[in-house]
């Protein structure tokens, strides 16, 4: 689960399925493992059964995410009300008022039936449409709020920036125990916040960004999680469930290295 925000409230997805036992409750779970600072998700159903599909457990675990225990819940109008957000699957026109005009519907099948390979991928797609929910929704919340260029007014954010093009021009890499010193903190998801908002103003001006000089100490190399973005050739991706895995084959180091020196190449040429 997200650690709570200290910055102001940013929104609410509601997931919202018949049943409230398997699609809406992956979606909760895999979007609060993700959420933008200030972002947070609830699910619900039109006509909640008695319990959470079991296979719901594995199926998050394979993802690193930990299954919170509840029972489905029924949709509220308040719910719907409060709801920045409401993805629903295949039951829209069975929710209270007040969905229309900030609701989409998912097309994805139900559990019934399917197999765990069936479910599983099921999942992976959920996953995907989370990641560009939150692309297309969900800027985050108090400090990292309407971040469209280089980031601006936090010391430890913009130090980070400038340690990073130090470090391309000088052809070098930097670990993660090193950017969270230059940040000043000692948790992991900030970092990774931080590093989020740097490389995204980097690629709105036509940069490479620095993922492939960020890398683990005990590797040298960026951990499994570099090789989950949908930018990759598909050859390459990685599912989420192995985004843990620090082993790398020698194609993806080869990869690795090459984004490196075309990072490298890009920094010694622009200065600004």
């Amino acid at each position: 689960m997200p650690e709570p925000s200290h910055g102001r409230s940013a929104g609410t997805i509601l997931f919202v399925c018949v049943e409230n036992t398997f699609r809406s409750v992956l979606s909760e779970e895999i979007f609060n493992s993700r959420a933008p600072p200030g972002w947070r998700a609830e699910s619900a159903g039109v006509t909640p059964a008695a319990m959470v599909n079991p296979d719901v457990r594995p199926l998050l675990s394979e993802l690193g995410i930990t299954h919170t225990e509840r029972s489905p819940r029924l949709v509220t109008r308040e719910m719907v009300a409060n709801a920045s957000r409401v993805v629903t699957f295949g039951c829209l026109d069975r929710c209270p008022i007040g969905a229309e005009g900030k609701g989409e519907d998912w097309p994805l099948p139900g559990a019934t039936g399917k197999t765990f390979a069936e479910l599983r991928a099921i999942r992976d797609e959920l996953s995907r449409r989370i990641d560009d929910l939150i692309r297309r929704h969900c800027p985050p919340a108090g400090d990292f709020a309407g971040r469209t260029g280089p980031v601006a007014g936090t010391t430890g954010v913009e130090g980070l920036r400038q340690e990073l093009r130090r470090t391309a021009r000088a052809h070098g890499t930097l670990t993660y125990g090193e950017l969270m010193k230059i940040m000043g903190i000692s948790r992991g998801r900030p970092l990774f916040e931080a590093i989020a908002a740097v490389d995204e103003a980097e690629y709105s001006r036509g940069a490479p960004g620095f993922a492939a000089i960020i890398v683990r100490k005990d590797t040298g190399f960026p951990g499994g999680g570099f090789f989950c973005d949908d930018e990759l050739p598909p050859a390459l991706k990685r599912q989420f469930s192995r985004a843990s895995d620090p082993k790398l084959s020698a194609v993806e180091m080869n990869y690795i290295k090459e984004a490196q020196r075309k990072i490298w190449a890009y920094y010694s040429d622009v200065r600004a």
